[in-house]
């Protein structure tokens, strides 16, 4: 059966309000694109529960957590564009600096190796997120937590207290042991990504946020996208996180540093304008070609992430599977009372947003259904 696109919303806007209800949801926002418009952005619960309710909408702004590194992959395919960088360039050309316990490895080690996680780092280093400014505050359950978050990762204090920028992460690289051979394996290593904009800084000779502002941003009008962690703490519509069916408030996620690990907020509506660029592959941004290029799949993932998925592949800041037979590119996120993701179907020439202020996986249940609704014909 064939439904009329409004019937579709009306399904999509009932099924989300059950989930929310089913899950004990605190609050979510969602978007969809369909053939290069925004046809849905919608919030339903509540952005903040205290001191007082307040609802949420599509233009709430939220930590969207690692898809964060999809903006870090597209600067840098703007820096291959004006032939500033290859991304098979190793990336001691451009960071002499850069080690791992193994030289004559790392040194083999190219941009396009960390954009795709497999340079072979292990995947849980840990000190990228570590050195949040409030780690104490996210690790104090009890009196013990923190240490035993250090002792976990092998850091100490001092040193997370050590690193105040980019190159220091890369440097930090130096005391890594790889655990596979360069590019013959795959994992999720998401400190690495704070290497590519340290890379991305040396090369262009500015800061990412203003390239991410001036060049990405402002171009696609997401106004309401940055990285300034204060400006969104200060903002009357922006999310808070909240842990369990007590609805505790968790630490705000900021890490300035990492901001292109997984420290970027945005809105479903202004994620919705990006999918619908990497949709459409206008010019503009990037060449069509380049916009292809992150999404073509690179090295195949050996865990299933989603459930009943077929092979699943890693490109450029790009999953790529497939879902009931179409093929489905997506990036998510998440951390504590985060969950984040983005998937387009180029088939169907949809891309979905839905951002969550609370644990668990209706981000992927409410993604599966919509994809689902707009796959009856």
């Amino acid at each position: 059966m064939h439904l009329p696109a409004e019937n579709k919303l009306k399904q999509i806007t009932q099924y989300i309000n059950q989930i929310l209800l089913d899950q004990n949801g605190t609050g979510l926002s969602a978007a969809i694109v369909k053939d290069s418009e925004i046809i849905y952005s919608k919030g339903f619960g509540h952005s903040r529960t205290h001191p007082e309710k307040k609802p949420i909408d599509g233009d709430t702004l939220m930590s969207i957590q690692s898809i964060s590194k999809n903006f870090m992959a597209l600067s840098l395919m703007k820096l291959a564009e004006n032939g500033l960088i290859n991304l098979d360039d190793p990336v001691v050309r451009h960071l002499p600096y850069f080690r791992t316990k193994d030289k004559q490895q790392s040194d083999i080690i190219t941009i396009r190796h960390i954009l795709t996680h497999t340079a072979g780092f292990p995947s849980d280093l840990g000190i990228a997120n570590m050195i949040a400014p409030n780690v104490k505050e996210i690790f104090s359950d009890t009196p013990t937590e923190f240490q035993e978050a250090l002792d976990h990762y092998q850091l100490t204090e001092d040193e997370i207290k050590s690193i105040t920028s980019r190159e220091d992460i890369t440097r930090w690289f130096q005391k890594v042991e790889l655990e596979y051979p360069v590019g013959e394996g795959w994992n999720y290593c998401t400190d690495a990504y704070v290497i590519l904009a340290d890379l991305f800084e040396k090369v262009s000779g500015s800061k990412w946020e203003t390239h991410l502002q001036e060049e990405i941003l402002i171009p696609l009008d997401m106004n309401r996208t940055t990285g300034d962690s204060a400006k969104v703490e200060q903002d009357e519509n922006s999310a808070r996180y909240y842990l369990g069916e007590e609805r505790t408030e968790t630490p705000f996620p900021k890490n300035s540093i990492s901001a292109p690990i997984g420290y970027l907020y945005s809105t479903a509506h202004d994620l919705a304008k990006y999918l619908a660029f990497h949709l459409s592959k206008k010019p503009g941004i990037l060449r069509p070609e380049s916009v292809e290029d992150m999404q073509h799949p690179f090295h195949l993932v050996s865990e299933e992430w989603r459930f009943g998925s077929d092979v699943r592949s890693y490109g450029l800041a790009w999953f790529t599977d497939s879902y009931n037979g179409l093929k489905v590119v997506e990036h998510g996120g998440g951390q504590m009372a985060v969950r984040s993701l983005m998937s387009i179907v180029p088939e169907l020439n949809l891309g979905v947003v839905v951002l969550l202020n609370f644990d668990g996986t209706a981000h992927h249940d409410i993604c599966d259904k919509i994809i689902d609704i707009f796959n009856e014909s």
